[in-house]
């Protein structure tokens, strides 16, 4: 049988348990705060809607028949579900729950998104974080897939759906052995290109912001776009750099965090390469409150953050 009863409402529902539960619709419309007269009419709908019969009518009380001693326990959990469903979705939007997924490039997550999550999570705590780090390519699709709320990096190639807010420049420099005698930054503290001359760079992996940045400057020695040595992070970068291999050409804030004793780092000077990083984000759908106060505490956290020489923070954008 697929027929279901129409104009059964939340109304009725509530109405049969009370009556069910005080045995008489007086004491039900005391409960409900309503006339007994509109009680009466909404059992009475409800039993006209089922085609049957819930109660049975005496002079001195209400008793279930066998159908609503049957229908009253599936309607009490429905009831306390819906209730549950609707309180959750007020602390989600209270922020005393919830759940933000990030992904983001490796070096903003540890000088970026954990400091600042901490003063986060202390203001929201029940609000839990997801902390995904990727290349620039593959956060990219996650955030179009909406695997993740936003995502944390530098552009690696233009998205329609998606919508990049610049949160900081990030200058180039080289990452070095500390011991090497052939290297040293001039007196501005910065180091040429013509020092890298003969010198094996050690890249990283395709689809990442760093290369999709330096394969796009034409007036870069060619071997900034075709390293010698590839490695699939930052992190593998520094330990072939520190095994003596070639030394590694790295934004200010992904050297910072892979920078070790026995490791230098100086920045580039001119021709400089400065990439944006970026906090990207779906066009077609809003953020949630929980997402957008993490947001925020990334901008709070960088408004007060010693940055490393060559980061400088950018203006946040108002909302369109």
């Amino acid at each position: 049988m697929n027929r279901l009863p129409k104009h059964v409402t939340l109304k009725h529902l509530n109405a049969f348990v009370a009556v069910a539960q005080e045995s008489s619709f007086t004491h039900a419309a005391t409960r409900l705060f309503q006339t007994q007269s509109s009680v009466t009419s909404l059992i009475r709908q409800l039993e006209e809607a089922l085609a049957t019969q819930l109660f049975a009518r005496t002079s001195r009380r209400v008793l279930l028949t066998a159908a609503g001693e049957a229908f009253l326990p599936r309607v009490m959990r429905l009831l306390a579900d819906f209730d549950g469903v609707i309180e959750d979705v007020v602390r989600f939007g209270a922020m005393e729950r919830g759940r933000v997924g990030v992904a983001a490039a490796p070096s903003a997550i540890t000088q970026i998104i954990a400091p600042a999550a901490a003063a986060f999570s202390a203001q929201y705590p029940g609000v839990r974080l997801y902390l995904s780090d990727d290349n620039s390519g593959r956060i990219q699709r996650k955030v179009s897939a909406r695997e993740v709320d936003f995502g944390l990096t530098s552009r690696w190639a233009d998205a329609p759906d998606l919508r990049f807010d610049a949160l900081l420049e990030d200058r180039f420099g080289v990452l070095y052995r500390e011991d090497d005698p052939d290297l040293r930054p001039g007196r501005d503290g910065a180091m040429r290109w013509s020092d890298l001359a003969q010198r094996k760079l050690v890249g990283v992996v395709d689809e990442t912001g760093i290369m999709a940045l330096l394969r796009a400057r034409a007036d870069l020695p060619v071997e900034a776009a075709a390293p010698f040595y590839e490695a699939s992070s930052t992190t593998s970068q520094a330990a072939l750099v520190k095994a003596g291999l070639g030394v590694a050409l790295l934004p200010a804030l992904a050297a910072q965090r892979v920078l070790e004793p026995g490791l230098a780092y100086a920045l580039l000077a001119r021709p400089t390469v400065v990439r944006t990083v970026c906090i990207i984000r779906h066009k077609e759908y809003p953020l949630s409150p929980a997402a957008q106060a993490l947001i925020g505490a990334i901008h709070g956290y960088l408004r007060a953050a010693k940055l490393p020489a060559g980061c400088k923070r950018l203006p946040a954008k108002a909302e369109a």
